[in-house]
């Protein structure tokens, strides 16, 4: 494990509200990939408290990255009412469940993966999480030494990959939020420069991926493209655009004027609150960290 540097905590976001000595009623969701790291503390309302972003600008290994914000973040290191920690990790992908029997996600995993060395089946940490209603099972290999640094630190903490998640909020929008009123319902969820895709017909999960994306335009031309190779066409597809990323008011503008009828607007659903408004951001950049839907899981 390499050395970091002392980092610099970006608080993107900080409410007149928010009381540190009050973490224990609060709730906290944690983004982590190994380049940057964005946790956003909440309500049991869902309302925004502290937004806060720690970037691996040394490109440290990944546990040595986390730790140094372990032990610089007092916050993390306190107890919430609930926790929930997402992973991006590149290595994954979905299958149906029934295809991946509980204790057989290894053998899958190191099939697909030509993993067949002793010591690169030792270098991993095979994971599956089987979201209710889908059918779908997703697997994904966990480096062993971050799965490790994990059970000890954040053992307090639901774990679930980013696509586990972004499936699940998305599911959920249809569901509870009125939304699926064509045949198809997309939903855009980004963060800095990349974004999942997932794509459903009624609670069908039709497709989930991960894109890279300098420009709106970008994530317009990947989405477009799927919906034509499908043969799906922008009158049967309602739309919506959330997660972190500058990117995001110039996608949700982009897709409006795509999509027109079809594109729905989050922040008409999930009312921002004056502050975050005034901090240049809306609630759709926090979903996936706030606790909306988080129950659906199976």
């Amino acid at each position: 494990m390499s050395v970091a540097k002392p980092l610099t905590a970006q608080d993107v976001y900080v409410s007149a509200a928010f009381e540190p000595a009050s973490l224990s009623i609060y709730q906290v969701g944690v983004y982590a990939e190994s380049q940057n790291l964005l946790y956003g503390i909440s309500t049991v309302q869902n309302e925004p408290l502290l937004v806060r972003l720690y970037k691996n600008r040394d490109g440290v290994d990944w546990v040595s990255f986390l730790e140094t914000i372990w032990h610089q973040d007092e916050f993390l290191r306190k107890r919430f009412s609930q926790g929930q920690l997402l992973l991006d990790v590149d290595r994954w992908l979905v299958v149906p469940a029934e295809y991946v029997p509980d204790g057989q996600e290894a053998d899958y995993l190191r099939a697909y993966y030509e993993i067949q060395s002793e010591e690169g089946k030792q270098a991993y940490l095979y994971k599956k999480e089987v979201l209710r209603g889908t059918g779908a099972a997703f697997l994904y290999l966990l480096p062993r030494p971050l799965g490790e640094y994990l059970e000890a630190r954040a053992s307090t903490y639901r774990v679930l990959h980013k696509v586990t998640r972004t499936v699940q909020l998305t599911m959920h929008l249809v569901r509870q939020a009125g939304l699926a009123q064509r045949d198809f319902f997309g939903a855009v969820w980004l963060f800095l420069g990349g974004f999942y895709y997932v794509l459903l017909q009624g609670e069908q999960l039709v497709f989930v991926n991960h894109f890279q994306a300098a420009t709106a335009e970008d994530v317009l031309y990947y989405v477009q493209a799927l919906h034509s190779l499908l043969g799906i066409d922008k009158s049967q597809v309602n739309v919506v655009v959330g997660g972190y990323s500058g990117l995001r008011p110039y996608v949700a503008t982009v897709f409006y004027r795509f999509f027109g009828a079809g594109y729905r607007d989050l922040g008409r659903l999930f009312p921002a609150p004056p502050t975050l408004k005034e901090a240049g951001l809306a609630v759709e950049d926090l979903l996936p960290l706030l606790f909306v839907g988080a129950d659906s899981a199976g």
